[in-house]
């Protein structure tokens, strides 16, 4: 029964959620081509394609986003792969690992409305330090944010991306024997570095490929974060294609989905150079084993690797510290530090605007959270049943598609989806706005329990098997139990994860449903700063109270929980 029940979870799961994406992609690329009779247009053609790469603001849109992207994500594993090498066994890593689901919890658009108004010309940061230190009695004609080289971008999204490369190498770490293979190096003379950098690294890139898809991927086809903290005249390309989807002039639609498709394209070829280049560093970490090289200057980095672990810590605190400041204060003039003034009233008209969107992205984040849940872990249990019947399996070989929502710019393919929902009338319902979600949670759920679920011992559920001679028993009183904690825990990603789709809830839905992303980032441009820090603190505070909920359930449940009896 169990088993008939889980054979049905990967053909589902990859079914809902992959021919979605193929059909959206077909719905892009043949308006790139001119056909879309829904506007009449029905004859092929390449004028779309011609008008894209005439428009002047396109080659600078593009740079852009490949400097933007490229650069945060070797950034982000450059400092993860450093931070955990240099401080593996230090107390800072221990802070850090207790803070990683707090920072996870940050929702992309907060997050940059916060490090704005630290960095911004009229910020926190330089209000500190005027005049005493700087002489400023007027804010400075420079910015440190939206400059013209995105620069500020690519430093938002390291920050940001940063602290999920670190939580993806610690599950793959799990795999990994860390501590046999460093005590090993060091009996052969090994530094501590030149033993992560020789032994561990080359075991860990290829289990963060996939991650690190996600993250370049996303950093192409990023649109609110860049719309708050990126250039802006022009903006990424992304963002340029996003405005074409959304123009007034319903026929630029046309050269947008060209503009998606480059997208598309861009991220394919940054995808295969990005595999190409881990093989080449491996290949030649290889080749390097055999110099005999134990010591490294670099080992003078451990202090660096620890202030960045802080920095990262103190940069979401700092943004949330700001945004706090900002909801309150009445008078804020520069230069002084703190308001001269404080109110209340901006949460009072704060909540009245955001009281429904408020409610619809709790219900829809649980719901969203709560069926991907249920989808990933039917998956890992099937691999587990067919594991044990068949010893030495490895897993579906097609489980990798559950990524391509992932790996594939959400641009290039939901305004396909959202022509087939207009054309079906199913665009602007609740159901479709939440498996629009579900097609982003679930990749992120399964790269996250994955490694929890399978590195779990199965001799546990085996003997309360043999005990009970149920198979539902072993699930309900032993594994799932015993895998409480890492459960929440991806619930609350989950959660967190559909917090954040911005533009899933504007394509699928239509502009018929308005979540916490979507009005602050629409206020987030040109607001009142201090309604806008209410916008984001009550975005960023409510998955923090789901994450917080993720850490006292399991606490709570074992400190009440008598025992693992199972009953006959």
């Amino acid at each position: 029964m169990v088993r008939r029940i889980l054979r049905g979870f990967p053909p589902v799961t990859a079914a809902v959620f992959i021919l979605p994406v193929v059909v959206g992609l077909v719905g892009t690329w043949l308006p790139a081509f001119g056909y879309l009779p829904v506007l009449g247009q029905t004859s092929l053609t390449l004028a779309h394609w011609q008008f894209l790469f005439e428009h002047p603001s396109v080659p600078t849109a593009t740079r852009h986003t490949l400097v933007s992207a490229w650069g945060s994500t070797l950034l982000s594993l450059l400092l993860a792969l450093t931070i955990l090498a240099l401080t593996w066994r230090s107390r800072t890593l221990r802070w850090l690992r207790r803070s990683l689901s707090g920072l996870l919890a940050i929702p992309h658009a907060a997050f940059a409305i916060g490090i704005v108004a630290l960095l911004a010309p009229s910020g926190w940061i330089i209000k500190l330090l005027s005049p005493d230190l700087t002489g400023w009695e007027l804010p400075p004609g420079f910015s440190l944010v939206r400059d013209p080289m995105a620069l500020s971008l690519m430093a938002v999204l390291t920050l940001k991306e940063t602290p999920f490369v670190i939580f993806m190498a610690l599950a793959a770490l799990q795999q990994l024997q860390v501590e046999k293979s460093l005590r090993m190096a060091r009996s052969l003379g090994y530094s501590e570095f030149m033993a992560w950098r020789r032994i561990i690294i080359p075991q860990l890139l290829p289990m963060l490929r996939l991650p690190l898809f996600a993250v370049l991927a996303y950093g192409i086809s990023v649109v609110d974060m860049a719309m708050i903290v990126g250039p802006s005249a022009p903006g990424t390309l992304a963002v340029l294609v996003d405005r074409w989807f959304n123009h007034p002039d319903i026929f630029r639609r046309l050269p947008g989905s060209a503009g998606a498709t480059l997208l598309l394209l861009i991220t394919v070829v940054s995808l295969m150079l990005w595999w190409l280049l881990e093989k080449l560093w491996l290949t030649w970490s290889r080749r390097a084993w055999s110099s005999g090289q134990r010591h490294t200057a670099l080992s003078w980095f451990a202090r660096p690797a620890e202030g960045f672990s802080l920095l990262l810590i103190g940069s979401a605190l700092a943004a949330f510290a700001v945004l706090i400041l900002w909801s309150f204060a009445f008078r804020w003039g520069f230069p002084d530090a703190l308001p001269e003034s404080w109110s209340t009233r901006f949460w009072g008209r704060g909540w009245t605007r955001l009281e429904q969107p408020f409610w619809l992205t709790l219900w829809t984040g649980l719901a969203a959270a709560v069926i991907g849940l249920v989808l990933v872990v039917g998956c890992l249990e099937h691999e587990v049943t067919l594991r044990r019947r068949r010893p030495g399996y490895t897993g579906p070989k097609l489980f990798w598609l559950i990524y391509v929502p992932l790996i594939v710019p959400q641009i290039a393919f939901l305004f396909g989806i959202q022509v087939v929902l207009v054309w079906f009338n199913l665009d602007g319902r609740w159901l479709t706005l939440l498996w629009s979600h579900l097609m982003f949670v679930v990749p992120y759920l399964f790269l996250s329990l994955s490694g929890p679920y399978r590195s779990f011992d199965d001799r546990y559920a085996r003997q309360a098997m043999l005990l009970r001679g149920n198979e539902w028993c072993p699930l309900w009183r032993v594994k799932w139990p015993m895998l409480l904690r890492p459960l929440c825990y991806v619930t609350a990603l989950g959660f967190a994860v559909s917090l954040a789709q911005y533009l899933p809830t504007q394509y699928v839905g239509s502009g018929r449903f308005a979540t916490l992303t979507t009005e602050t980032v629409s206020i987030a441009g040109g607001g009142d700063r201090r309604l806008v820090g209410v916008y984001a603190l009550i975005q960023w505070l409510l998955p923090m109270v789901i994450y917080t909920l993720a850490l006292l359930v399991p606490a709570w449940f074992f400190r009440h929980r008598q025992g693992m009896k199972l009953q006959g």
